[in-house]
């Protein structure tokens, strides 16, 4: 019987070598894969997910496997799809994740048509999520939750379609993290002692706003600061420096404290055209109701019963943030769906993804959009 081709996507982290890993002892045809994505010459420093230390940790990988390999060249996709589109979206006031994008445009997007082309049965990855197969012909792919609760990535995943879940594989998403330390350990592969790295990989520091800095300098400006009344009442160093739900970085005029006490005021929304940051405190800064637009549903069945009746799920609003209960209901067009939560919640922001799950199955998500305030 003929072996399937199986391309694995190698980061050099510990994940991706130990799903090689388990894919070779499972007899599976594997040649791994590294991408090479854009970095920023401002900064001097290597993307994250593509130095040089990152390189050697996969060739060394694919020596103790006895794997072929091959490297690619993704910069010009990456800046094009990832770069300039988290940059173009804080312009317009939103709070962007560039990790979902890079999945839905990069690794499952050019890196699997391209292996589909080369002739590869499978593309595996490290991701913490699960695959469940048709059980008949009547049934369907179901993206669900990884076994470890505190790793799954399901989240940025939910832009996956039918097709290609019928073509990948996540093999450590059964897993707990700690059973894949375990496992890297036990089969000595070099990445066993290799730091993770969580945060956004184009630019060096934890945060985004030095990188926002460099490359829009010229859009930054100050301006006003107003309650959700209108009334002005301080002042913000640029509204490309703020997101949804933070409570410092501005100033509050004290003559709009309440006798000598200022509020925790938290940022509820921007207003480019004014170049005005809404602050609120209390319940100012909760949401219920928001729109979700740019959906994608792996369960298509799930979106059908919704267009006839509201259906109850669990939906996070961040990656491991909280499962939040909540109902969905039609929108005004089948491009929209109405988010009802039980309980109100902070920092709902415009751009940031909305996920829906039903149990252990991820149903579909989109980018959440919210009324101007």
């Amino acid at each position: 019987m003929k072996k399937s081709k199986v391309a694995v996507a190698l980061s050099g982290g510990v994940d991706s070598a130990v799903a090689a890993a388990l894919l070779v002892k499972q007899g599976y045809d594997c040649t791994g894969f590294h991408m090479e994505f854009w970095s920023e010459s401002k900064s001097g420093i290597q993307n994250k997910c593509c130095d040089l230390a990152s390189l050697k940790t996969v060739l060394r990988t694919i020596f103790q496997l006895k794997m072929p390999f091959y490297k690619l060249d993704m910069t010009k996709v990456f800046k094009q799809e990832v770069v300039d589109c988290f940059l173009q979206d804080y312009q317009q006031g939103l709070t962007p994740n560039p990790c979902i994008r890079c999945n839905k445009f990069i690794k499952f997007g050019a890196l699997l048509d391209y292996l589909q082309k080369k002739g590869f049965d499978f593309m595996a990855t490290g991701h913490y999520a699960q695959i469940k197969e048709p059980k008949d012909k009547n049934d369907i792919y179901h993206l669900l939750k990884a076994k470890d609760p505190l790793k799954d990535q399901s989240y940025f995943l939910y832009n996956l379609n039918q097709n290609q879940l019928a073509h990948l594989l996540f093999p450590v998403g059964p897993y707990p993290k700690k059973e894949v330390k375990q496992m890297a350990k036990k089969w000595r592969l070099s990445v066993v002692n290799r730091a993770e790295s969580q945060e956004i990989c184009f630019f060096p520091e934890k945060d985004y706003r030095p990188f926002v800095k460099r490359h829009l300098k010229d859009k930054i400006k100050p301006g006003e600061i107003i309650d959700n009344n209108g009334k002005i009442i301080g002042h913000h160093l640029g509204l490309l420096l703020y997101t949804i739900g933070q409570r410092h970085g501005f100033e509050i005029d004290n003559k709009n404290s309440l006798d000598g006490f200022i509020p925790p005021y938290y940022v509820i929304a921007k207003r480019p055209e004014q170049n005005q940051l809404v602050v609120g405190f209390g319940s100012q800064t909760e949401l219920k109701e928001f729109l979700v637009t740019q959906l994608n549903f792996i369960n298509q069945s799930a979106f059908a019963q919704i267009q006839k009746k509201p259906l109850r799920i669990e939906v996070r609003i961040r990656h491991q943030g909280d499962f939040l209960k909540a109902k969905l209901e039609k929108g005004k067009n089948k491009e929209e769906i109405k988010v009802i939560l039980d309980e109100p919640e902070r920092g709902v922001a415009p751009g940031q993804s909305a996920v829906f799950y039903k149990g252990q199955e991820l149903l579909g998500g989109g980018i959440i959009i919210v009324d101007k305030i």
